[in-house]
């Protein structure tokens, strides 16, 4: 489907996030190791982090307790439960459950270096700007976010239908994840949060 439109400009001229990109990572992993991403993902990083929350959904529905997601499809449009629609669809590009304790945790090891050897850190905080006004620049699935009195954090967000997140670490050690069960409809809230969360210094934060 994505290979049937014209590309938006030529390859290392200027950067456009894609979930595209996500899934044909995902493609990439199980050519080369002859398994699925989620048993890489579960080897390499669930399993040995100790991630008890996270996991990579095999059906089309959320098991386990979980908060309902809503979707507001306007302004004064009463909001929708549609929690039963299960991330799996996503694929590699979002298809993952976790919980803000597992993010904060491995955003924290990934900043310490402790899943990727040095020059391939580099190489993922090595970032070109997005072109939004408040300083954010994108390196390889890793953002970062400049944070009031100066420093930077780094990390992601993530939406679905019925779910937004942002997570956030510094490589102090300070991490952030916000959720909030609306999408569409959510506001930026949870961007102004997580920059007083780690501004402040909070150690991490759970919503």
């Amino acid at each position: 489907m994505a290979l049937e439109h014209p590309p938006t400009f030529e390859p290392g001229t200027d950067w456009e996030y894609t979930n595209t990109g996500y899934l044909l990572a995902g493609m990439i992993i199980e050519k080369v190791t002859g398994h699925t991403y989620g048993d890489e993902i579960r080897e390499r990083i669930i399993e040995p982090l100790h991630l008890r929350e996270t996991y990579v959904p095999r059906t089309s529905t959320i098991p386990g307790p979980h908060p309902h997601g809503y979707a507001q499809p306007g302004e004064e449009a009463p909001l929708l439960d549609i929690t039963k629609i299960g991330p799996s669809v996503g694929g590699a590009a979002g298809g993952m459950i976790s919980s803000g304790t597992d993010v904060n945790r491995f955003l924290g090891a990934l900043l310490r270096g402790d899943l990727l050897r040095p020059a391939e850190l580099r190489e993922m905080m090595r970032t070109r700007p997005t072109g939004n006004t408040d300083g954010r620049a994108y390196g390889l699935g890793l953002e970062s976010r400049p944070l009031p009195g100066g420093g930077l954090y780094w990390g992601h967000t993530g939406d679905f239908l019925g779910y937004e997140t942002m997570a956030g670490a510094t490589v102090d050690g300070r991490q952030a994840t916000v959720m909030v069960n609306l999408g569409p409809g959510s506001s930026d809230a949870q961007s102004d949060d997580i920059k007083t969360a780690l501004a402040e210094g909070c150690p991490s934060t759970r919503r």
